[in-house]
């Protein structure tokens, strides 16, 4: 199996694990990492996803060995490396990828679908479709225009050419910079915290960031209100606004000081 995953203390890590060819997406490890993300238990006893690559890279993109074989399978194995990337920002838990070395063509939107990214200093990250003779897949149509900017993704998808962290960092593409030995530790520590938090506030927040693009600010603000009034009814805020008030909550809780 090329596509692991383990779980700990509500954190599942997904690891993307054939280094030997940079971790390289086959169809097989497409249906792995989809039938991972489909076991999943969110809301459950599962909290935070995060995914990584064995060795020293991320992920290097679809294996293209043997693409042209049998073009009649083609939109079937392209469907599902979608439904992987698609799935990963859909879901309700936090996502978090910590990549290191190369995250290109798919495995860098795989790593870009995600709520959270944080690279070492030596990450990789390049749209290479182009210099392939192909035209954008697993997403980068959509994420990158939204995380860059419209002429920063044309430049990235048009030419193709690699990304350092230093530079996804400016662009916004990233969220944070780490040394190599420090990005494991640092992002167990991320993913603790979000395990931490209300699973029902979390998913709530997520929901909102990910319907934006659908609302105008009075949407947003409906949204907004909509989904506060499901969560502050949680035992979770019950009792934190309760702690921070120093009494017990009565009549409206949105009423008063802590917001």
């Amino acid at each position: 199996m090329n596509v692991r995953a383990e779980a700990e203390d509500g954190i599942v890590w997904i690891t993307l694990d054939r280094p030997a060819k940079r971790n390289a997406m086959t169809d097989a490890m497409w249906a792995q990492l989809h039938d991972h993300l489909d076991a999943l238990d969110p809301g459950g006893r599962d909290r935070v996803l995060v995914i990584t690559g064995a060795g020293e890279s991320f992920c290097g993109g679809s294996d293209v060995g043997g693409l042209l074989d049998d073009p009649e399978s083609l939109p079937d194995r392209i469907e599902m490396s979608n439904r992987c990337v698609l799935a990963m920002h859909e879901l309700s838990i936090p996502t978090v990828a910590l990549v290191d070395g190369v995250a290109a063509g798919s495995g860098a939107n795989l790593a870009l679908a995600c709520d959270l990214v944080y690279a070492t200093e030596r990450a990789r990250f390049a749209q290479l479709f182009i210099r392939r003779g192909l035209s954008l897949d697993s997403g980068a149509s959509w994420l990158l225009p939204r995380l860059v900017g419209e002429r920063r993704a044309r430049e990235l998808c048009l030419l193709g050419g690699p990304v350092s962290a230093a530079e996804a960092l400016t662009m916004g593409m990233i969220n944070r910079v780490f040394d190599p030995e420090a990005l494991v530790a640092n992002g167990t520590e991320i993913a603790r915290s979000l395990a931490q938090s209300s699973p029902v506030a979390l998913a709530g927040t997520k929901q909102l960031l990910n319907d934006t693009w659908d609302h105008d600010l009075d949407g947003a603000l409906r949204a907004e209100t909509f989904n506060q009034l499901e969560v502050i009814t949680t035992d979770t805020a019950r009792q934190n606004i309760s702690s921070f008030g120093g009494g017990a909550v009565t009549g409206n809780p949105l009423r008063g000081s802590g917001r």
